[in-house]
């Protein structure tokens, strides 16, 4: 009998065994209703437990670069696509959030570069940094002045568009078995499809060829213009670099979120 345990989950003899949950049951509900099936097979159902498939993976080049996985996202976005209402004050909290996360990183990043101008010898980190600083100072002001434009659209709107997001998505929650399979649903929620996308950029997507991504996505679903906005401006917002003392993490922090933020600004010159 072969029996493993990966975080909290039981895997036996093909079957993986879960802690039930309700909410979890009603949505693969619906998505049978909508016809999208790529999550595991339910098995068995009691009062405590939800037993599934094992799906076991096959490794080749498309799982790798995410194309298997943005079709699969686009699909669960499309086949559950919908229009709701929207609070009156959404969009502005929305406004208000992104606006102060800006002009925090803004002055954030103005007071580092300040500080490493004025060093006497730089480290290759800040060296690094400071080359490019430009890059970060035209990333927070583009996406400073496409939220304004952005609220203006959208400032007034009574309807949304919204979706099902896995809310989860990265290459390690995507599975190619005999079929696609997206797992570990545990976050799902409804909202606008631009937050599956800028959660999988951020955590990974950047190091993809995500420009191609997003035209492999728009072939099942294509953006709304206030939609590409608002998915630029997310990803055109820099990470916070935290400095660490180890020299050789520094550089590769810095190196790291620069190769985000490049990514980011070529996304957003073909995505316009």
């Amino acid at each position: 009998m072969s029996k493993k345990y990966k975080n909290s989950v039981l895997i036996e003899d093909g079957i993986i065994t879960k802690k039930r949950n309700n909410d979890l049951l009603e949505l693969y509900e619906y998505l049978d209703t909508v016809n999208f099936n790529n999550y595991p097979e339910i098995i068995d159902i009691n009062d405590r437990e939800v037993k599934t498939k094992y799906i076991k993976e096959e490794k080749y080049h498309e799982v790798s670069t995410g194309t298997e996985l943005i079709k699969t996202l686009s699909m669960l976005h499309y086949k559950t696509m919908f229009f709701k209402d929207v609070s009156k004050n959404k969009y502005k909290n929305i406004y208000d959030k992104l606006l102060s996360n800006i002009e925090y990183l803004t002055k954030y990043y103005e007071t580092a570069i300040e500080e490493i101008e004025n060093e006497e010898f730089m480290s290759p980190s800040h060296y690094l940094f400071a080359r490019n600083y430009s890059a970060i100072d035209s990333s927070l002001k583009y996406a400073k002045e496409e939220l304004k434009k952005w609220f203006k659209i959208v400032e007034f709107k009574s309807k949304e568009r919204v979706c099902i997001n896995h809310n989860n998505i990265s290459l390690e929650h995507f599975i190619h078995g005999d079929k696609n399979y997206l797992i570990s649903w545990d976050n799902y929620l409804v909202d606008t499809p631009v937050l599956d996308l800028y959660k999988f950029y951020k955590k990974e997507g950047y190091k993809l060829d995500f420009i191609y991504l997003l035209k492999v996505y728009n072939e099942t679903l294509s953006l709304t213009d206030e939609e590409k906005m608002l998915f630029n401006i997310l990803i055109s917002i820099p990470p916070k670099i935290i400095k660490i003392d180890n020299e050789m993490d520094n550089t590769y922090n810095i190196k790291n979120t620069y190769s985000y933020i490049y990514s980011g600004m070529n996304i957003v010159r073909e995505n316009k």
